[in-house]
């Protein structure tokens, strides 16, 4: 595998823009992905079987004798629990768009942006990315040409992405630390390899914002109404849209649980 081109970023007034529109952290849309956007769009993790089958939401509600909606809970889906071929089907991992599932996405969003050789990138420092030492190595952007100027790359080295990280600004926003960094817009997908998706990663004309929420069993993309209609006519992807003050806690489930009792 070529070594991914990505690089510590000091463009810390990039965070501005997603400071002044993320509403309070409060489980609502727009608490995620920033408002004003024309449109935003629910991509529904898979949940899993034995050998890492992939299950849809759908194929769980069809099974469960549950409804599928824009404001749809899992284990509010998922009662009473449904099996596959015999095994039990779990619950998709939150936070974390499958890497099949990524790609497909950044290859969408490329069609969407006039910036996608430069892109910016949140990974939420709770991960433990500082001990990872897997085979996947990255660049800095530039390398072995001069750097950028505000890159704090000094090499065209490969490194590992904990090494990457030790020197790269943490940002907060609300309720979250995090890792900030930039590169094209295929490095999200490879940071993907690794163990997980980028918790937030945006381009730099602004065209949309995609978001993977530590907590969610979903992804949430804020963009133009032409993203969310490309997005929601791929048959590969489980997509809703939704508005940017729908809630999407644990407990908004009201079709499938309007008492909260399955709430975990």
């Amino acid at each position: 595998m070529d070594p991914i081109k990505l690089y510590p970023s000091s463009r810390l007034s990039e965070m501005e823009w997603l400071e002044d529109r993320l509403g309070p952290f409060a489980g609502g849309v727009s608490s995620i992905v920033p408002d004003g956007f024309p449109a935003y769009i629910r991509i529904l993790h898979p949940a899993h079987a034995a050998y890492d089958q992939q299950v849809r939401w759908a194929d769980v509600a069809a099974k469960s004798g549950r409804n599928m909606h824009p404001l749809v809970q899992f284990h509010a889906l998922n009662r009473p629990p449904v099996s596959v071929s015999g095994y039990p089907v779990n619950p998709p991992w939150p936070g974390n768009l499958p890497q099949n599932l990524l790609k497909i996405l950044c290859s969408t969003l490329a069609r969407h942006t006039s910036t996608p050789g430069s892109c910016y990138f949140c990974l939420w420092e709770g991960y433990g990315w500082l001990d990872n030492r897997s085979g996947v190595t990255f660049t800095p952007i530039g390398a072995p040409e001069t750097p950028p100027a505000d890159s704090s790359a000094t090499d065209s080295s490969e490194l590992f992405l904990s090494d990457v990280l030790r020197n790269t600004s943490r940002v907060e926003l609300p309720g979250r630390g995090y890792f900030f960094l930039e590169g094209t817009l295929e490095s999200a997908t490879e940071i993907g390899l690794i163990s997980r998706p980028p918790s937030l990663f945006w381009p730099e004309d602004h065209a949309w914002c995609v978001a993977s929420e530590v907590d969610l069993y979903c992804t949430l993309v804020a963009g133009s109404n032409s993203l969310a209609e490309e997005l929601l006519a791929d048959p590969r992807l489980e997509t809703w849209r939704v508005l940017a003050d729908d809630p999407i806690t644990a407990d908004s489930d009201r079709v499938n649980d309007p008492d909260g009792e399955s709430t975990p």
